[in-house]
């Protein structure tokens, strides 16, 4: 029998878990539109289609909804993640805003991320040996539960008025819970939570993330900056529309195209323009 290969568990790996509605889309573009820029010095994996973390960032968000059955998927994904960890020394940033749960307003999740100890307790056995830092950005309550609203309306079929879901979520846990929960997995060492709002440059997102990576200020400010926003809400007439369309009951495909339709004709709904 050959030798049994040792594997360095020496390379530094940062899991961005999330959450949703955090600017984590904002970041992973410009991640991606920066990849060459950083790749001597990162191993960058945003959930890009067909690679295997946009994989780990629906099947977490699965497993919060159904652990039972979607478990074996997750540990599969994690299994091979760390067999492709085990191939190259660099820096290494998994990021993917799903990795803590799924959000609230999907299906019947109507508190703050209720599996995320769990989902990190799993990406630390299955990692293991390597033993991550972990990112998790947060934002100020009103703002972030508003913008919730409408990712929940526009994108998994919430169809309960914001009055509502507010209502709904009254008695949700706060984000200082939910990094108490992580931290009695990994440690207060091995988990940062940065706030959104002291992100200092919208064009250049997730400072403190790629500091934590250990890039310097003049680094980051080399990097080719963001043109424009991405994954914006509905206004308000759009909002409703949608709203009301998902209480119809429509087959998902059918409910899809009229939703992409919507999202890219929205002055049709803009009821503020109308009333000019």
């Amino acid at each position: 029998m050959g030798a049994a290969r040792i594997i360095s568990t020496t390379r530094r790996v940062i899991v961005h878990i999330g959450a949703q509605k955090t600017g984590s889309t904002s970041l992973h573009r410009f991640l991606t539109r920066n990849r060459d820029a950083l790749a001597a010095r990162l191993d960058v994996r945003v959930p890009e289609k067909g690679t295997l973390t946009r994989d780990l960032g629906r099947t977490c968000a699965l497993y919060s909804l159904k652990p039972a059955a979607h478990e074996a998927s997750l540990v599969d994904l994690l299994t091979q993640l760390r067999a492709e960890l085990e191939s190259e020394d660099r820096v290494c940033i998994i990021s993917h805003e799903n990795i803590v749960g799924a959000m609230m307003g999907r299906r019947g999740v109507r508190d703050l991320y209720p599996r995320a100890g769990e989902i990190v307790s799993l990406i630390e056995t299955h990692l293991a040996p390597f033993k991550p830092d972990y990112v998790l950005y947060t934002r100020e309550r009103t703002s972030w539960l508003r913008s919730v609203y409408n990712q929940a309306v526009k994108s998994d079929g919430y169809a309960g008025t914001q009055a509502a879901f507010e209502a709904e979520t009254a008695k949700a846990r706060d984000w200082a819970a939910v990094a108490a929960e992580v931290a009695q997995v990994v440690g207060d060492d091995r988990l940062r939570v940065f706030a959104l709002e002291d992100e200092t440059t919208a064009d250049r997102p997730g400072r403190q993330l790629l500091s934590l990576a250990g890039l310097t200020d003049q680094d980051i400010d080399a990097l080719t900056p963001l043109e424009g926003r991405s994954n914006q809400s509905l206004n308000k007439g759009s909002l409703e529309f949608m709203r009301q369309l998902n209480g119809l009951g429509l087959a998902q495909p059918a409910r899809k195209k009229v939703a992409a339709l919507v999202k890219d004709n929205q002055s049709l709904f803009d009821t503020d323009r109308q009333k000019a």
